[in-house]
């Protein structure tokens, strides 16, 4: 716990408009949508050493997902270059957060492009997803900037990003979401890695998106998903949390976009 800092960025006037590949039938609500995420930081808060909370800013409305802005293993952070071209300025405010943090700082130049959504960090390796957000002179920058980690390119067939569809919920373990897409995204981890890894399947779009802190996972508690997800959850990771996150849901969100995690 002493050594784990999380990082936020607050809900902008602006959220409403953030990005997402399918408009939402009901508009988000935007009051609901920073209680959530009070919440989210509250958990957050109860399991790291400190939280570090940089204000929204409403020329960036996607701002709170902070994920997307950079990769941090160990004392080493990549600022990205997100492939949203409305998002490219976001990652300004965290290089400054992770330099007065003293981390080693490396940066995705043009034309490369990477989201942090499409970088799972797990067992020692780096998966990297090739979509329509990172691309291969991105992921260039992503093997340079962690030359000692083995990098494994994985290519995102359907949805946003990696992380949408896969995530770590205990040692050696994948939350993996039950669709076509995600079991062909997991049989090349598998291929890459000599079948590493236990497979977790999930129902219901989101709830293989987790935030993996020490033993403890954090959850979607979101309306749709299984009821049965916390339970489902706790026969493989010590500690389970469900937090909702509905209206971040509607705009592409998950719960790992919310925070950039450092453990040192």
């Amino acid at each position: 716990m002493a050594s784990r800092i999380a990082i936020v960025r607050g809900v902008p006037d602006t959220f409403c408009d953030a990005l997402s590949m399918v408009h939402p039938l009901v508009p988000v609500d935007l009051e609901v949508a920073r209680l959530q995420h009070e919440t989210y930081v509250e958990v957050l808060a109860g399991l790291v050493k400190e939280v570090i909370r940089l204000p929204a800013d409403n020329k960036y409305p996607d701002c709170p997902f902070i994920e997307d802005t950079a990769v941090v293993i160990g004392n080493r952070a990549l600022i990205t270059h997100p492939g949203a071209t409305s998002r490219q300025g976001e990652e300004v405010v965290i290089r400054e957060a992770l330099t007065q943090l003293g981390l080693d700082i490396s940066e995705v130049e043009c034309p490369g492009t990477i989201d942090g959504g499409d970088v799972l960090y797990a067992s020692g390796m780096l998966f990297v997803g090739k979509s329509r957000r990172t691309n291969a002179a991105g992921i260039e920058f992503l093997q340079k900037a962690f030359p000692d980690v083995k990098v494994h390119i994985i290519r995102v067939l359907d949805g946003l990003h990696l992380k949408s569809v896969i995530s770590e919920i205990a040692p050696q373990t994948l939350a993996v979401e039950d669709s076509v897409a995600a079991a062909a995204m997991f049989d090349e981890i598998q291929e890459q890695t000599n079948g590493h890894f236990k497979i977790v399947k999930t129902d219901g779009a989101g709830a293989a998106n987790t935030v993996l802190v020490g033993d403890t996972v954090i959850c979607s508690a979101t309306l749709g998903l299984p009821a049965d997800l916390e339970a489902h959850f706790k026969q493989h990771a010590k500690h389970v949390i469900p937090v909702n996150i509905s209206e971040f849901h509607k705009v592409d969100g998950g719960l790992t976009c919310l925070s950039l995690l450092i453990e040192r």
